[in-house]
């Protein structure tokens, strides 16, 4: 049982004293194939028939589950087969379902009633009917001799344009799509099937350049859309993978995207083309009348000659501009501005870009910066003395705040954002630029006292405001 003790302390951070159900996992990386298979105890492929409670061991391996085997690949020589993991997923516990086949890795010793296994390890889910390349390599593994191969799975990548939106992406497989692997005196082709999956089998140890040929209209590249990057425009150019001798490598992922690119330059009011790294913004259009926050966009940022564009951009109805994803602040202090030039999105152009298009050649002109104006204030205590060295804090607003229950990926987009601050002199005075027309949200505090928020909007004529810290501090 020597091997499941070094598993379960690379998978499971123990914290002394604490109970099971409050362990954290901590995996430290698959190990790679050959190896994995040689550190098992048993090894096969089966479909779970029940589950149910186990004495703990330690708290890590209460539940059994129960196979009928499907392929023995390794020292499995029943029909039914228990393995024990942990029914806490804090523990590591891997999540098997009844009725479904996985591919199980079984540490501990030669007797496959007491073998464990948990999500550190190899052991995962299978799809039914398909061929499956780590089972195909186990099974010539398990025959004796080893026979290596190249394989993976082609995706077409479709960008959601909401970065931050962990379903802003999503994956088709890709048939038909043929990869080369040249090396060591050899060259070995092979196309997609309909799951988007390839292989080469039987390639001798070397290094081999992969080649992926996309259709027409597509390009390879991964989840990196910022092509003025070298690490963008590099990639898959030097993709490679090295078979060793008594090894065989990992699967690839390969992605392919549309290659819709919009694109043109930003100019200020004398045609002079604007410095780099102003940020240039791609809305949607179906969203586009949505609360700053709640918009769906991504930025592009100028390079030599106020040159922008923009990479990778799916077929869609979008509109082009500045500060239209949100509204002027601190670093970007310009008014919204439509594509050609508007500040009304009814006067807007509509950009209707079709699979794979380049539009080229748009022109937006830079708008003067939103005029500031001065908040002036007070700061006292609860007596009504003057603080001096008092911190007074600024944060932009939006219209609406994220509150609890709504989706988390925007709650920090729609929480105030910090914007500065400033300190109060001798006098208790404080004075703050603000942007007319924006809101924000006054605080100020000092050693252990603070005060109450007090929201201001930037109009002509702002009256002075004074804010007095008569509470403890949360700072």
């Amino acid at each position: 049982m020597a091997r499941i003790g070094i598993y379960i302390f690379a998978a499971v951070l123990l914290v002394i004293g604490l109970d099971s159900a409050v362990l954290g996992c901590s995996c430290m990386g698959r190990q790679p194939i050959v190896k994995s298979y040689s550190e098992a105890a048993v090894v096969f492929v089966g479909t779970v028939s029940k589950m149910s409670h186990a004495d703990s061991r330690s708290g890590f391996s209460n539940l059994r589950v129960s196979f009928i085997v499907d392929k023995p690949l390794k020292r499995v020589k029943t029909e039914q087969v228990d393995i024990f993991t942990s029914s806490q997923g804090t523990a590591c516990g891997f999540p098997f379902e009844v009725g479904n086949m996985y591919l199980v890795y079984g540490y501990g010793d030669e007797n496959p009633g007491s073998n464990t296994t948990n999500i550190c390890v190899r052991t995962r889910y299978l799809e039914l009917g398909r061929i499956d390349d780590e089972v195909e390599i186990l099974k010539t593994l398990s025959a004796g001799k080893l026979i290596p191969r190249i394989y993976g799975s082609v995706v077409e990548l479709t960008r959601g344009i909401y970065p931050l939106r962990s379903d802003s992406n999503s994956r088709k497989p890709m048939p038909n799509i043929r990869i080369t692997a040249v090396g060591n005196g050899h060259k070995f082709d092979a196309m997609t099937d309909i799951y988007g999956k390839f292989r080469m089998i039987d390639v001798p140890a070397g290094v081999y350049q992969i080649t992926v040929l996309p259709p027409t209209g597509m390009k390879v590249g991964g989840d990196y859309w910022d092509e003025t990057t070298r690490s963008e425009r590099d990639y898959y150019r030097n993709l490679t993978v090295a078979i060793g001798r008594g090894e065989s490598p990992e699967g690839l992922a390969l992605e392919l995207r549309v290659d819709g690119r919009i694109g043109g330059k930003i100019v200020d009011k004398s045609g002079k083309p604007v410095a780099k790294g102003i940020p240039v913004t791609l809305v949607s259009r179906l969203t586009a009348n949505k609360e700053p926050g709640d918009i769906d966009y991504v930025n592009a940022y100028t390079t030599g000659g106020g040159k922008f564009e923009f990479f990778g951009i799916p077929q869609g109805q979008y509109y082009v501009g500045i500060n239209i994803e949100t509204k002027p602040h601190k670093e970007l202090p310009y008014p919204r501005i439509y594509y050609p030039l508007s500040t009304d999105i009814d006067n807007a152009k509509i950009i209707d870009l079709k699979r794979s298009e380049k539009l080229e050649g748009l022109m937006l002109i830079l708008p003067d910066v939103v005029p500031t104006i001065e908040l002036k204030g007070l700061v006292l205590d609860k007596e009504g003395h003057p603080i001096k060295g008092a911190i007074v804090e600024r944060y932009g607003l939006y219209n609406t705040e994220w509150h609890e229950g709504e989706d988390y990926s925007m709650k920090y987009i729609k929480q105030p954002t910090f914007e500065g601050r400033v300190e109060t002199n001798e006098r208790g005075e404080f004075s703050i630029p603000l942007l007319k027309g924006n809101k924000y949200r006054i605080n100020a505090y000092k050693d252990l006292l603070d005060g109450d928020d007090v929201n201001v909007e930037v109009i002509e004529g702002l009256k002075p405001i004074t804010l007095v810290l008569n509470k403890t501090s949360k700072k």
